[in-house]
């Protein structure tokens, strides 16, 4: 069932309705990407830029939900699933890195997605003091490859972005089959890497949020200013996180979901 909304024909959503952005005019948009998490359980949501200032477009994606999955002793007992605590955009539930040892000590970080991802998005909020520098490596059906990442958080003392270019031999896999461990959250087929330290990270590494970047990176869906956008949300495909910016200047993002 549809029903007319402004200029345009939208699905009739029934249940119950949240806002999913800033209240008050929508989450402030710029040049610079911004990230909305999509919480479980949202079934539709209606997108609206508005209140450009010389902005032509809203460069909008809807990036899928991520596996994050932390070993320290190289997957010989259960990893620890911070997949929820990476992605609720609460402050209060954290990716703790603490002392998180070197690959050749067990040490690693497995962020897996159904659909490719073009990097990961890291707030931090203790950053990593001990220096070294972050390997990325992905799963091309045989061996762990590099992958070259341009890591704007240098080894996660900062907050940034953390892209790569999306290689094409890049398959999903089974990480429980890949490591000859079956552990929870290892079981499913999925595009995975691999993020590892050359230098332990210190014992405050920690991290409020953890998003994909979209496989397309800038190259995304491009908004008009009160164009509303309305789509399912099918949370390992597209209900991880909603990535946003302007072309120039300001603007704001209205985003509604629906359960």
């Amino acid at each position: 069932m549809s029903v007319a909304q402004g200029t345009g024909t939208y699905p009739a959503y029934i249940g119950n309705s949240r806002l999913l952005s800033t209240a008050g005019g929508g989450t402030a948009l710029s040049t610079t990407k911004v990230w909305i998490p999509i919480p479980p359980g949202i079934s539709n949501v209606l997108i609206t830029p508005r209140n450009f200032a010389t902005a032509v477009v809203a460069k909008v994606s809807l990036n899928p939900f991520i596996t994050v999955l932390k070993t320290i002793d190289g997957m010989s007992t259960p990893p620890t699933n911070y997949s929820e605590a990476a992605q609720d955009g609460a402050a209060g539930t954290l990716v703790t890195l603490s002392s998180l040892p070197t690959l050749a000590n067990g040490g690693a970080v497995y962020v897996g997605a159904v659909d490719l991802f073009g990097g990961l998005m890291a707030d931090v909020v203790d950053p990593n003091g001990g220096g070294g520098t972050m390997a990325v490596t992905y799963w091309n059906g045989t061996a762990w490859t590099n992958i070259t990442p341009t890591d704007g958080t240098t080894n996660l003392s900062a907050d940034g972005l953390i892209s790569w270019t999306v290689p094409t031999d890049w398959v999903q896999a089974e990480l429980g089959t890949v490591l000859g461990r079956s552990f929870p959250g290892t079981g499913q087929s999925l595009y995975w890497v691999r993020i590892a330290t050359s230098v332990a990270y210190d014992a405050s590494t920690t991290l409020a949020s953890l998003y994909a970047y979209s496989r397309f990176g800038d190259s995304v869906m491009e908004l008009a200013s009160g164009q509303v956008f309305g789509t399912a949300i099918n949370r390992a495909q597209n209900g991880g996180v909603i990535q946003a910016q302007v072309d120039a200047v300001t603007g704001n993002l209205i985003v509604n979901g629906f359960y």
